[in-house]
C-alpha cells in the first residue's frame, strides 16, 4: 500500500533518456485527465546525465501517440529527490537495490512502476536504449497500462483529486 497523500513522484531508469521521461510525461497526461495533476512528477536516473534530451526513439514513440516528451531534460539521482519524493517508481529491481545502497530511503516509498501492471503485477520495464523505436513503442505500451494501474490505485486507496 502506499501512504497518503502522495504529493510527489519521482521515476527512476537508468540514464534518465529513454524509460523514465517517457513516464513521466505519461504520468502527467494521466494524472492531468484523472484530477490528480496536483502531484508532482520528475524522473531521474540512476546514472544520468545531466541536460540530455530523451533519445530520438523516445520522442517518436510519443509523439506517435500525442505525447511530447521532447523538452524533457536528464538529470542524475541525488539525496534531495529520493527525500522530497513521496513514492519512488523504479523501471527494474537493480534501480531500487541502487537508491537503498545510496540512499536508505523509508522501504515504503520504494516501489517498481510494474508492480501496478494491471495483469502481471511486480513486471520489469525493459531497457529500449539503441533498440528500434518498435521496441521504444512496447515500453510505452507497458508503461501506460502500469500508469492506468497506478491511477486505479491511487484512487482506490484515497488520494484526492483536485476539481
Amino acid at each position: 500500500m502506499i501512504s497518503n497523500p502522495i504529493r510527489s513522484i519521482l521515476v527512476v531508469c537508468t540514464g534518465n533518456i529513454c524509460r523514465s521521461p517517457m513516464a513521466e510525461g505519461v504520468l502527467k497526461e494521466a494524472f492531468r485527465a484523472h484530477g490528480l495533476d496536483h502531484i508532482r512528477i520528475q524522473s531521474t536516473g540512476t546514472f544520468g546525465w545531466d541536460t540530455e534530451p530523451p533519445t530520438p526513439q523516445a520522442v517518436q514513440a510519443g509523439k506517435e501517440t500525442g505525447l511530447d516528451i521532447s523538452d524533457l531534460r536528464s538529470c542524475a539521482i541525488h539525496g534531495d529527490m529520493v527525500d522530497e519524493a513521496d513514492l519512488i517508481l523504479a523501471m527494474e529491481e537493480s534501480h531500487l537495490e541502487t537508491i537503498r545502497d545510496w540512499f536508505k530511503p523509508e522501504a515504503a516509498k520504494l516501489r517498481l512502476l510494474g508492480d501496478f501492471h494491471p495483469e502481471k503485477p511486480g513486471v520489469e520495464i525493459p531497457d529500449p536504449y539503441r533498440k528500434s523505436v518498435r521496441r521504444y513503442r512496447d515500453v510505452l505500451d507497458r508503461i501506460r497500462q502500469c500508469t492506468g494501474g497506478l491511477v486505479r490505485h491511487l484512487k482506490e486507496h484515497g488520494q484526492k483529486e483536485t476539481g
